[in-house]
């Protein structure tokens, strides 16, 4: 059996960020990526298996930021680039194999997808962001504790 896990979808947003911050990307980037990844599942698309293994590219979504800023192609190589084209151009009608943005809904396999504010992952997807934003926390020591981090040496609440 395979269990979801819900977060808004701030807080999928925030993971995801922090999630491309622990791969390596560049602030800047991370944000941009953490929004195209957003905008998927507001609705209710989950690609993060996909966003996930692209985290493994710096180029990759160095490119995807070079194609918000720099809009001078209708290409589109991947789902991302629909993201990115939809971005820069909301009133814009794309359209990626089975993806399809209309100028004002997504549409998947024919059908029109409904906004949420609420994202869906699996335990698994839920433990790679994690596993990737766990290493943007600093460590907690002992000196951290004594000059006010956490509950000090003892918890005494």
């Amino acid at each position: 059996m395979r269990k979801e896990i819900e977060l808004s979808l701030n807080e999928y947003e925030t993971l995801l960020n922090k999630a491309a911050v622990g791969s390596g990307l560049p602030w800047g980037v991370a944000e941009d990526a953490a929004a195209c990844g957003a905008w998927f599942m507001s609705f209710g698309v989950n690609e993060l298996d996909t966003w996930i293994a692209q985290l493994n590219d710096n180029s990759f979504w160095i490119n995807y930021c070079k194609k918000i800023d720099q809009p001078n192609s209708n290409e589109l190589d991947n789902v991302f680039d629909l993201a990115a084209s939809v971005y820069v151009n909301p009133d814009t009608r794309v359209k990626l194999n089975k993806y399809e943005w209309n100028g004002q809904a997504l549409i998947v396999d024919g059908k029109m997808q409904l906004p949420s504010f609420r994202a869906c992952l699996s335990e698994q997807q839920l433990k790679k962001l994690n596993e990737r934003a766990n290493k943007t926390y600093a460590p907690a020591t002992d000196e951290s504790r004594l000059s006010g981090a956490g509950a000090g040496l003892s918890d005494n609440d």
